[in-house]
Protein backbone atom coordinates (compact mmCIF):
# COMPACT_ATOMS: atom_id res chain seq x y z
CA UNK A 1 0.00 0.00 0.00
CA UNK A 2 1.38 3.38 -0.98
CA UNK A 3 0.28 6.50 0.89
CA UNK A 4 0.91 9.91 -0.63
CA UNK A 5 0.00 13.15 1.14
CA UNK A 6 -2.09 15.47 -1.02
CA UNK A 7 -1.40 19.19 -1.20
CA UNK A 8 -4.24 20.96 0.57
CA UNK A 9 -4.24 24.64 1.32
CA UNK A 10 -5.31 26.10 4.62
CA UNK A 11 -8.31 27.77 2.96
CA UNK A 12 -9.39 24.43 1.48
CA UNK A 13 -9.32 22.85 4.93
CA UNK A 14 -11.25 25.75 6.47
CA UNK A 15 -13.88 25.62 3.75
CA UNK A 16 -14.29 21.85 4.21
CA UNK A 17 -14.65 22.39 7.97
CA UNK A 18 -17.30 25.08 7.41
CA UNK A 19 -19.28 22.85 5.03
CA UNK A 20 -19.18 19.94 7.50
CA UNK A 21 -20.46 22.09 10.35
CA UNK A 22 -23.15 23.82 8.25
CA UNK A 23 -24.39 20.37 7.16
CA UNK A 24 -24.55 19.44 10.86
CA UNK A 25 -26.94 22.35 11.34
CA UNK A 26 -24.69 25.03 12.81
CA UNK A 27 -25.54 28.62 11.94
CA UNK A 28 -23.16 31.29 10.62
CA UNK A 29 -23.54 33.07 13.97
CA UNK A 30 -22.32 29.96 15.82
CA UNK A 31 -19.32 29.62 13.48
CA UNK A 32 -18.35 33.30 13.59
CA UNK A 33 -15.22 33.94 15.61
CA UNK A 34 -13.82 30.43 15.14
CA UNK A 35 -10.03 30.55 14.89
CA UNK A 36 -7.99 28.19 12.72
CA UNK A 37 -4.26 27.55 12.91
CA UNK A 38 -2.39 25.93 10.04
CA UNK A 39 1.35 25.83 10.59
CA UNK A 40 2.25 29.44 11.37
CA UNK A 41 -0.89 30.82 9.72
CA UNK A 42 -3.92 31.97 11.71
CA UNK A 43 -7.43 32.68 10.43
CA UNK A 44 -10.81 33.58 11.91
CA UNK A 45 -14.32 33.43 10.55
CA UNK A 46 -16.08 36.78 10.38
CA UNK A 47 -19.46 37.77 9.02
CA UNK A 48 -19.52 40.34 6.24
CA UNK A 49 -22.03 43.20 6.11
CA UNK A 50 -24.09 40.97 3.80
CA UNK A 51 -24.18 38.23 6.47
CA UNK A 52 -21.89 35.74 4.71
CA UNK A 53 -18.90 34.14 6.42
CA UNK A 54 -15.47 35.40 5.42
CA UNK A 55 -12.08 33.86 6.19
CA UNK A 56 -9.80 36.57 7.60
CA UNK A 57 -6.06 35.92 7.73
CA UNK A 58 -4.01 37.22 10.66
CA UNK A 59 -0.31 37.93 10.38
CA UNK A 60 1.70 35.97 12.94
CA UNK A 61 5.33 34.92 12.98
CA UNK A 62 5.14 31.89 15.26
CA UNK A 63 2.23 29.88 16.60
CA UNK A 64 2.35 27.56 19.59
CA UNK A 65 -0.72 25.51 20.50
CA UNK A 66 -1.00 23.80 23.87
CA UNK A 67 -3.68 21.17 24.42
CA UNK A 68 -5.00 19.96 27.73
CA UNK A 69 -4.59 16.23 28.21
CA UNK A 70 -8.36 15.73 28.48
CA UNK A 71 -8.87 17.50 25.13
CA UNK A 72 -6.69 15.02 23.25
CA UNK A 73 -9.23 12.70 21.59
CA UNK A 74 -7.75 11.52 18.28
CA UNK A 75 -10.49 8.94 17.66
CA UNK A 76 -12.10 9.30 14.24
CA UNK A 77 -10.70 12.78 13.56
CA UNK A 78 -8.31 13.61 10.72
CA UNK A 79 -5.09 14.82 12.32
CA UNK A 80 -4.34 17.06 9.32
CA UNK A 81 -7.58 18.97 8.89
CA UNK A 82 -9.66 18.18 11.98
CA UNK A 83 -12.76 16.83 10.22
CA UNK A 84 -14.74 14.17 12.08
CA UNK A 85 -15.53 10.76 10.58
CA UNK A 86 -17.59 7.75 11.57
CA UNK A 87 -14.56 5.43 11.55
CA UNK A 88 -10.86 5.65 12.32
CA UNK A 89 -10.06 4.31 8.82
CA UNK A 90 -11.96 7.16 7.15
CA UNK A 91 -10.17 9.66 9.39
CA UNK A 92 -6.66 8.49 8.49
CA UNK A 93 -7.54 8.36 4.77
CA UNK A 94 -8.99 11.90 4.77
CA UNK A 95 -5.95 13.93 3.67
CA UNK A 96 -4.01 11.08 2.08
CA UNK A 97 -4.21 9.33 -1.30
CA UNK A 98 -4.25 5.60 -0.64
CA UNK A 99 -3.45 3.23 -3.51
Amino acid sequence: MQVQQTQTTSRDLIERWIVQHVLEGRSDEELEGTMFVYGNEAYTLEQTSQGALSIKEHSVSKVIVFRKKEEADPANMCRACGLDYSSFKEAIECCADVD
